[in-house]
């Protein structure tokens, strides 16, 4: 199965025991972004990503492979 970028992210916070309501504290982002995201209700910049990205510890371009 493929997986769409807000996928990933989901699985990875997942996998770290995080919240969303944790990872948008840790990442500086409303608990509202990182749930929009996760849903696939918007689309983001490249800097929200960076930094969900910088807080689960993967690169950004794992999420364009």
């Amino acid at each position: 199965m493929i997986m769409n970028a807000n996928e990933i992210l989901k699985e990875k916070r997942l996998e770290l025991g995080l919240s969303q309501k944790q990872l948008a504290d840790k990442a500086g982002l409303s608990h509202n972004t990182v749930y929009n995201l996760e849903t696939n209700r918007v689309s983001t910049n490249l800097e929200t990503y960076e930094k969900i990205c910088k807080v689960l510890g993967i690169k950004l371009s794992s999420l364009l492979e």
